[in-house]
């Protein structure tokens, strides 16, 4: 990162309306909070195009122009062709969706491996096409830690093991797992790879092609959008699964795996999370750049050094007191983990940690975050699970400290 201009916290706060009511949100990992160009996108087209696109006349010329433009836009964000993608309402219905797409190429005894890491929309969809003779096989964290461990995944992955389903960053243990190395031993064994960003869209840029991977997964409500979902596959890995949509869409991915059609005011919308990070880009950098993909992952650079900052110093915190478990890494080095912090305090509940901290109007979350397995296995009631404090970009040191001195006066 050396070179960059410092993140310019302030700028970036100012596009973010609900940032201006007093509270620390530290909840990001559940939903960011969407900037003013986000909301004037979605306000333009149900003003001026609310309508079915694609007709011959003038408004719904621009819905249809508006909808592939913003659909283009989040495809080259995470470097994949138009083709490429799916907009849905939802992760968990775009997997469930894909599963039952992909259903009918597996033949009884072959194998799935997923974790017990992930939010249960990339494993629970999966496991669920065991009662079609699909061998679900678990791959299993530490205990302790909530890590994966890549030789237990060696051991699993066996000639008929055909897809792999794992997290880039589990939601509740923060930890960056190294994607590229595990599609590449997957696809050594003739397998493919379904692998959910969600948590970690917001912080980082994604390139699927440098990756390798088959199908990636992000929620995009967690990268400053509305309540929508991406679901990107490889052509070739599209075109095998199976028509979900209206029989006329046979042979007509990436439709295919879309039923049910866009959520049009929404998608729209989308367009304005790149007018925000473009606005980034331009208040920062002097220089022109023509690609977006260029432009973007210099803008993440600035995000990730702001989020070392303010993520390091909060596990330092963590870590360094005895009355916290804290899960994953111990450090808020982005090598290693997302600044998505999950830790419980002795003798006391997590809810009762988060309502205390609410008292403050300080924002986090608790419970299991769908990670229900994840936190069962961490040796944790999943209900009442762990506290998590889930930071971006805008996210400033001055409310980690704040958070940190109530902790302390919780603890």
């Amino acid at each position: 990162m050396t070179g960059l201009p410092c993140l310019d916290v302030d700028y970036c706060r100012r596009a973010f309306p609900p940032l201006e009511n007093g509270w620390a949100y530290f909840e990001n990992a559940g939903g960011s909070y969407v900037p003013r160009s986000v909301i004037s996108r979605m306000t333009a087209f149900m003003n001026e195009c609310q309508n079915q696109p694609d007709w011959p006349f003038e408004s719904a010329q621009l819905a249809g122009e508006r909808l592939e433009t913003a659909q283009a836009l989040m495809a080259r964000t995470i470097n994949a062709a138009r083709d490429e993608i799916i907009i849905g309402p939802s992760t968990t219905l775009n997997v469930y969706v894909l599963a039952q797409a992909l259903r009918p190429t597996f033949a009884a005894g072959d194998e799935i491996v997923v974790t017990n890491q992930d939010h249960e929309a990339n494993s629970g969809a999966w496991r669920r096409l065991e009662e079609f003779g699909v061998v679900i096989r678990e791959w299993r964290i530490d205990p302790q830690n909530g890590e994966l461990d890549l030789a237990d995944l060696q051991a699993m992955l066996t000639p008929r093991t055909r897809l792999v389903c794992f997290p880039h960053v589990s939601n509740v243990v923060g930890s960056i797992n190294p994607v590229a190395e595990i599609t590449a031993r997957a696809h050594a064994v003739g397998a493919r790879v379904c692998v959910d960003g969600v948590a970690y869209a917001a912080h980082a840029q994604i390139d699927v092609k440098a990756l390798d991977v088959d199908f990636y997964l992000c929620s995009l409500y967690k990268l400053y959008g509305p309540h929508l979902a991406l679901l990107y596959g490889k052509r070739e890995a599209i075109a095998e699964a199976r028509n979900q949509n209206h029989f006329f869409h046979d042979g007509n991915p990436p439709e295919t795996l879309h039923p049910g059609g866009l959520n049009y005011e929404a998608v729209a919308s989308l367009s304005g999370i790149v007018d925000y990070l473009d606005g980034v880009y331009a208040h920062h950098f002097t220089a022109p750049e023509n690609d977006l993909f260029v432009r973007l992952g210099r803008v993440f650079q600035l995000f990730a050094a702001q989020e070392e900052a303010c993520g390091g110093r909060l596990a330092a915190y963590l870590a360094g007191r005895s009355e916290i478990r804290l899960i994953g890494h111990m450090n808020g080095d982005r090598d290693s983990r997302m600044p998505t912090f999950s830790f419980v305090v002795a003798g006391q509940s997590s809810r009762a940690v988060a309502e205390a901290l609410a008292q403050e109007k300080i924002a986090v979350g608790y419970g299991h975050f769908y990670g229900y397995r994840c936190v069962e296995a961490l040796g944790l009631a999943p209900d009442d699970g762990v506290v998590r404090a889930s930071l971006v970009h805008y996210n400033t040191l001055a409310e980690v400290e704040r958070l940190i001195a109530a902790l302390e006066r919780i603890v």
